[in-house]
């Protein structure tokens, strides 16, 4: 099975973004830097910005690493390990490679989407701690979650409107 190139392609840009802002922030952000925020705004816990930044590159591979070893892996998982509705009749032999391509697809834009999620969230949380100021979550946060899960939202209904519903009938 081969990967779609538009997905692949985003998740590879959307990784070199985060090598690219991992790379411009280290250096300039303090030791210590606010990470977690309380339901007022204002910071509540802290990390030391090393642990951050390493944590934060790992979750980011892992996501890239994770995303385009799945093909593979659905590729040779049994019809039992893939949740979807009407297993049977999509995962029969003469539908199984074109469903495990669009299953696979699907899973490589939620992998972007989270990545992208990911990002945004660090970004924020950089800006935050280099304002100078006390640290404090901004309204970015609250637009940058809301986009995240309408984004899985609509992953969701393309999955139920491909899957849900009775299979068609074969002749």
């Amino acid at each position: 099975m081969s990967l779609k190139r538009a997905p692949v392609t985003a998740l590879l840009a959307l990784a070199v973004v985060a090598i690219v802002q991992f790379l411009h922030y280290y250096p300039i952000l303090p030791d210590r830097i606010a990470v977690h925020f309380g339901t007022g705004g204002g910071a509540n816990g802290w990390s030391d910005t090393r642990v951050f930044m390493f944590t934060y590159g790992a979750v980011e591979a892992l996501i890239v690493l994770m995303a385009l070893l799945m093909a593979r892996i659905l590729e040779r998982a049994p019809a039992s390990a893939v949740n979807i509705p009407n297993r049977d009749y999509w995962l029969a032999d003469e539908r199984r490679r074109e469903t495990l391509g669009y299953v696979t697809e699907q899973f490589l834009w939620l992998e972007c989407l989270t990545l992208a999620f990911l990002v945004a969230i660090a970004q924020i949380i950089f800006k935050v701690n280099l304002r100078g100021a006390a640290p404090s979550l901004p309204q970015d946060f609250w637009v940058t979650l809301v986009a995240f899960i309408v984004g899985i939202g609509w992953m969701c209904l393309r999955m139920m409107r491909r899957f849900g519903g009775k299979p068609p009938r074969t002749p």
